[in-house]
């Protein structure tokens, strides 16, 4: 009998990633992901992705294209930009809940699905538009269907050609790794597990090879078509360059991931350890899976020389079902004695900071507050944790509520975070022959919320360096002699850039060339 209060808590993690869908978009990954199906459902071009109407191909095209289909549907606008983020973190918990009802009992799979829901980092990007969480979940319905296939032989017929299904969505989502995790994957539990090399031979369906060629690879060869040399650039620099070398400066040291990843567990780390170290004493093969599925991802991203925070997400699903599959039995001593310290270390700090706000007036107001109410929500919800016989009720809650409060704080920041201030100030003011030039930075929402794109780039390449080298872009890019070479003749140029630079770009100009000067945040608009 599952009990009604976990019932409710499925509720809430199921509608946690349509909670404030239409807070402004977040420079830079958000409103870049934003931006880029906008300009796609703008221009009709469905198939050469574009970002400030430049050509943009890092990354394959399926995110525009859902983001694309939900504008053509609902109108430009933050929350149609989220919907389809939304819809997809949505699908990952529910495939953790089938996974976890077949692979363990009912009860672990909605277990499961809390745990996910409600850890810091999946919770952020549910919230946040980047590729990681698409590829995410359609790798774990990968996963979940090349699992199902060796543990329960029988639904080969279906299940296989559905894991190669989803192994395209994901090659559409961001490429190799789609191919590379599951294979590497499969192999491993084949060479671990004798007894299923048997049912291994059902992975390779020529029905699912068809399907998979089918979905993924027309996108690839039409722009290899349309842009000669783009299946070099594609895979060459952005997988093989990006993996091997420090070309993107995203290089950090190799416990980067070490660190990341409990900060992104967040407040799961207990019965995430509490599962990962069962694994290796019960031997199942369903865990024990899971654990192979978290060991390699972990060590392939520990090992390429771009790192980013948001790149281990992969593993959050496998190791949420470990933390529900460890909280059938009560968790050991030594875990719950874990969440005590991170308890009180969490409510130590929400205290310091409170009683620093409440002795400085004034210091970093709501902010700090909001900074301690979260910190205190983690930290109640651990020691409870700790001390209950129903730890996933409080450590959820806690999530949850952390979760709430970091999306306010983003609400609340939005002059810092979001160019839309900004570029409604653009959109009021510029006419449609005055220019807009960016020196030293490129904000991503500025086209979003402006729309029209930014004439000139100055200073600044960015993941832009493809469009870069064809001579028909050289327009678009610039040096300090286009900024020296303001006012121009003819129409007003409006300059955005940092407010640190603010001393170097007026000495360029000429502070008596400004007719107006503006702050949005930590960025200046100027007006020549």
């Amino acid at each position: 009998m599952i009990p009604r209060s976990l019932w409710v808590l499925l509720v809430l993690a199921l509608s946690s990633p349509f909670w404030s869908l239409s807070h402004p978009l977040v420079e830079v990954d958000d409103a870049r992901y934003a931006e880029i199906p906008r300009e796609m459902a703008e221009s009709g071009d469905w198939a050469t992705p574009r970002l400030n109407y430049l050509d943009y191909v890092e990354k394959p095209p399926l995110w525009y294209w859902l983001g694309a289909a939900s504008y053509k549907v609902f109108g430009v606008s933050e929350a149609s930009a989220r919907l389809p983020l939304a819809l997809l973190s949505l699908a990952g918990m529910l495939g953790l809940v089938w996974l976890g009802s077949w692979a363990f009992s009912p009860q672990t799979g909605i277990m499961a699905a809390l745990v996910l829901g409600s850890s810091g980092l999946y919770f952020f990007l549910s919230h946040y538009i980047t590729p990681d969480l698409p590829l995410t979940v359609f790798l774990l319905w990968c996963s979940a269907m090349i699992l199902r296939c060796l543990l329960r032989p029988a639904d080969a017929s279906w299940a296989a050609p559905l894991a190669w299904v989803f192994a395209a969505l994901a090659f559409l989502s961001k490429g190799l790794v789609a191919l590379i995790f599951p294979t590497a994957w499969a192999m491993a539990l084949l060479i671990l597990f004798p007894e299923l090399r048997q049912h291994g031979k059902r992975l390779i369906s020529p029905r699912g090879a068809a399907l998979f060629t089918g979905i993924a690879a027309p996108w690839f060869l039409y722009m290899e078509h349309r842009h000669p040399g783009f299946l070099k650039v594609f895979f060459l620099e952005q997988h093989v360059q990006r993996f091997l070398t420090e070309k993107y400066n995203r290089n950090s040291p190799f416990y980067f991931f070490f660190l990341v990843l409990p900060a992104g567990l967040l407040p799961w780390i207990g019965p995430v350890l509490a599962g990962w170290t069962r694994v290796w004493k019960s031997r199942e093969r369903a865990p024990l899976a899971l654990a192979i599925w978290s060991t390699l991802i972990f060590a392939f991203f520990s090992a390429s020389k771009s790192k980013l925070a948001t790149y281990i997400l992969p593993v959050f699903p496998q190791l949420s079902l470990l933390a529900a599959w460890a909280l059938e039995k009560p968790l050991p001593v030594w875990a719950r004695r874990l969440s005590l310290a991170l308890g009180g270390l969490f409510l130590a700090a929400a205290l310091a900071i409170l009683f620093i706000k409440a002795c400085v007036p004034g210091l970093a107001g709501l902010n700090a507050a909001l900074a301690g109410l979260l910190l205190a929500s983690l930290g109640i919800g651990l020691l409870r944790s700790a001390t209950t016989s129903e730890p996933a009720l409080a450590l959820a809650l806690a999530g949850f509520l952390a979760g709430g409060l970091s999306l306010f704080a983003l609400l609340r920041n939005a002059e810092t975070l979001s160019a839309r201030s900004l570029a409604a100030s653009v959109a009021e003011r510029a006419r449609p022959e005055d220019k807009v030039y960016s020196y030293g930075v490129y904000l991503h929402g500025l086209p979003f919320y402006a729309r029209r794109p930014v004439d000139k780039l100055v200073n600044w390449t960015g993941e832009l360096h493809y469009a870069k080298r064809y001579p028909e872009n050289t327009g678009r890019f610039g040096d300090d002699n286009d900024l020296r070479a303001l006012p121009a003749p003819g129409h007003r140029t409006f300059v955005v850039f940092r407010s640190f630079e603010a001393p170097h770009v007026i000495s360029l100009v000429g502070a008596k060339n400004i007719k107006r000067l503006d702050v949005f945040g930590s960025w200046v608009l100027a007006e020549f």
